[in-house]
């Protein structure tokens, strides 16, 4: 099992009773290392809906071995945090009740985070580079909230109703 899909599976446990989590089911895969050329892109990974509160997450979840994070600028680029998933988080970000964003794991410095799909506009028209770490976050004013986490065993449990209540 890879990385990303070790941390999604974290953080499908780490949900309470009063939370829905919903994972869009990604897109066809080509057999034996070909390409799909023409394959569905999903707009983001995961919806999440807190009963309590009445609020919808479209969620986009990325883990990434160092402390920094790529993006991409266009459909021509690469990057860990992909084009059209920024494109797809912007589209439902006007909704009424709805919460877009990323959650980005920085595992080499065990951090976790939540970074709003607006604020990443910002940071988009600001930094002058293709990817981004915390510091650069601070030195840009971007707010981001931390998502505490605990190591049960080999894994980690992420606190989810912390980052629902300080986003919704």
């Amino acid at each position: 099992m890879n990385v990303g899909k070790i941390f999604e599976n974290d953080f499908k446990k780490s949900m309470p009773d009063n939370i829905l989590l919903f994972r869009l089911p990604d897109a066809a895969q080509a057999f034996g290392g070909g390409n799909l050329r023409f394959s569905r892109k999903n707009p983001f990974d995961y919806l999440l809906f807190n009963s309590d509160r009445g609020t919808l997450f479209a969620l986009e979840l990325k883990t990434v071995k160092s402390k920094t994070i790529s993006f991409e600028r266009s459909y021509n680029d690469h990057g860990d945090i992909h084009y059209h998933q920024i494109v797809g988080l912007n589209m439902y970000k006007d909704f009424a009740n709805v919460t877009c964003g990323f959650i980005i794991e920085f595992r080499e410095i065990e951090l976790t985070i939540f970074l709003d799909i607006n604020e990443f506009n910002r940071l988009l028209d600001i930094i002058p580079k293709k990817s981004f770490n915390v510091n650069d976050l601070s030195k840009y004013e971007i707010k981001y909230t931390v998502i505490p986490q605990r190591l049960v065993r080999t894994r980690y449990r992420y606190d989810i109703n912390n980052i629902i209540g300080d986003v919704s």
